[in-house]
């Protein structure tokens, strides 16, 4: 029987992890590890992370999903054993990898689901503000309309006075 993995709609903070099984022969290319996830949707693949350990260098893995997905140390230290582990390529599957939409997964031949973790999110506090910060109140300002009547005021006179320059002008060539 195969492992079904149901994600509900709109899910949030969640990071699942799988190691990507391959013959030493016969690496799977990037597609078909994809295609082995089996979602019946589109995935965004600028989200999902495939990649060989030996990328990290001296990093386990679990150092990298605290630090990088900010996964709790006392949420992964069960499984740190099982995570360090694992050799050769894993996927990373963040939640924002679904875009908010309801999916399933039937991971396929060449991956293992190893665990799944839920992001260490602080809470979200709303203090108030501190005292005079938001006390009192603005002056009214001229508002937009003030200087669109300024300009039109200038632009009136600016003219008048092109009007009255060019009749002098008229008046001193006709006169003889």
């Amino acid at each position: 029987m195969s492992t079904v993995l149901h994600v509900p709609a709109y899910e949030a903070h969640v990071v699942r992890v799988f190691s990507v099984l391959e013959d030493a022969g016969a690496p799977l290319d990037d597609a078909a590890v994809m295609d082995a996830l089996g979602a019946d949707g589109a995935l965004n693949g600028q989200e999902i992370e495939l990649f060989d350990l030996g990328d990290l260098g001296a990093m386990p893995l679990s150092e990298y999903l605290v630090e990088g997905h900010g996964i709790a140390k006392a949420d992964i230290a069960e499984m740190r054993p099982q995570i360090d582990g694992l050799t050769g390529r894993v996927l990373i599957l963040p939640s924002r990898a679904f875009g908010g939409r309801a999916t399933v997964l039937r991971p396929g031949r060449g991956l293992r689901l190893v665990s799944r973790f839920e992001e260490d999110v602080p809470e979200v506090r709303f203090e108030r503000l501190p005292a005079g910060g938001a006390a009192g109140s603005l002056a009214p300002s001229a508002g937009p309309g003030h200087s669109r009547r300024a300009a039109r005021l200038a632009a009136v006179v600016f003219f008048a006075g092109l009007a009255v320059l060019v009749a002098l002008v008229i008046w001193l060539v006709v006169t003889p």
